[in-house]
């Protein structure tokens, strides 16, 4: 059933208020149409509910509804990368014998798990202990049970796996790994709740802060930089950036960014690779030959079956050339790296090449427009051939096609 935009702006107000999410409109009217059903009630009724005590099971119930929780083992490997080559070598140099690490926002837990993997085997002799919170009850239960579909084998690299163990139908976190990680639940927009852990030599909280409305996000970063120890590093995600925050040092490794918190003295910062993409870089990534961008950076060649001559963007914008049949995960992991290119002011997707949309495409998207909006970047998908059109209005994103 559809639900009346005074209901829709009603129920995003509240969300706003108690956990700080800023969600597109066609998310919060779907789930409030689903809750309002379930309970039968009147759509006024069920907006008065989540505003009150009473309702605060219900309210909880519809923020398990909308939260992305979206993760998987060894996301990111360029962030994954830079952990290893450039912030373990930072904290060995400094001879701790202990690491505390908070992993917010963490879903099932595959991060954590991630990193209790990589940090296990790359200190060893140190002690590693990890806190990881998420405002989900359901995911933290999920969480603490240590164990995936057996499809996330596929997610592990073989460095790795020795962490892990595949039985059955699911894989299996190893019992020494899991010891590494305590789950609490947290909200991290939440000023009154219980307070964020202190002193981390790591802190890891990728894709959260894309969803928080401003002001919420300005405390989730407060509380994320306030639990960092002086000389500390903060991951996010890649459509989000930290650069404004005085209290952090922006160091590029590789094809990620991490932040240093900055003391009264620098603390030695491992900097393997020079300063990576700006604004007009084209190189494709690797192994990605269905998604190409359009101009080639100075001194570089683009690589393609078929060549094609376009004019350069204009500054502060970027354009990604989707081709063939692009899958959701790279097209995720291009749109990500190009919304964390700095001075970017428009990203342009264009759909003309792809030879096959498929669904799965769509709440992509989406969440790039979320992401670009949070990152105040104008978002536009261009497409002019008939196919790629239906595409879009059949799956409500032609809203910024020409």
């Amino acid at each position: 059933m559809g639900v009346a935009p005074d209901i829709v702006a009603g129920v995003a107000r509240r969300l706003a208020e108690y956990a700080g999410l800023e969600l597109p409109g066609w998310v919060v009217e779907a789930r409030a149409a689903a809750r309002i059903a379930s309970l039968d009630i009147a759509p006024s009724e069920y907006v008065a509910l989540i505003g009150s005590v009473r309702g605060a099971a219900e309210l909880h119930e519809l923020i398990e509804s909308v939260r992305v929780g979206e993760s998987r083992l060894f996301r990111h490997r360029s962030q994954i990368n830079s952990l290893v080559d450039a912030v373990v070598p930072a904290l060995r140099a400094r001879g701790r014998r202990t690491i505390r690490v908070w992993s917010a926002g963490c879903a099932a837990g595959e991060e954590p798990y991630t990193l209790a993997a990589v940090l296990a085997r790359a200190m060893p002799g140190v002690g590693v202990t990890i806190v990881a919170t998420d405002v989900s009850a359901d995911a933290l239960e999920a969480a603490a049970k240590a164990r995936y579909p057996a499809s996330a084998w596929a997610d592990i690299p073989d460095e790795w796996r020795d962490g892990f163990e595949l039985a059955g139908d699911g894989v299996w976190v190893k019992p020494e790994l899991a010891a590494l990680v305590r789950f609490e639940r947290a909200n991290l927009a939440d000023q009154l709740g219980p307070p964020p852990p202190r002193d981390c030599d790591l802190v890891w909280c990728r894709n959260v802060l894309i969803y928080f409305t401003p002001a919420a996000r300005k405390r989730v970063i407060d509380r994320l930089v306030g639990a960092t120890t002086p000389g500390g590093f903060v991951f996010v995600g890649y459509s989000e950036s930290l650069r404004d925050i005085g209290e952090l040092e922006a160091v590029r490794s590789g094809e990620a960014v991490y932040y240093v918190r900055r003391a009264g003295e620098r603390a030695p910062v491992a900097r393997p690779t020079p300063p990576g993409p700006t604004i007009g870089r084209t190189t494709p990534a690797a192994g990605v030959p269905v998604v190409q961008r359009t101009t080639p950076a100075s001194g570089e060649q683009l690589l393609r079956t078929t060549p094609i001559v376009v004019p350069p963007p204009p500054p502060g914008e970027d354009v990604l050339v989707l081709r063939g049949h692009p899958s959701s995960r790279v097209v995720t992991a291009e749109l990500m790296a190009r919304l964390a290119i700095a001075g970017l002011e428009r990203l342009v997707i264009d759909l003309d090449s792809v030879e096959l949309l498929g669904d799965e495409l769509a709440p992509v998207l989406r969440r790039a427009r979320a992401a670009a909006r949070a990152a105040h970047v104008d978002l536009v998908v261009r497409a002019t051939k008939t196919g790629a059109l239906r595409w879009l209005t059949r799956h409500e994103l032609d809203g910024d096609a020409p």
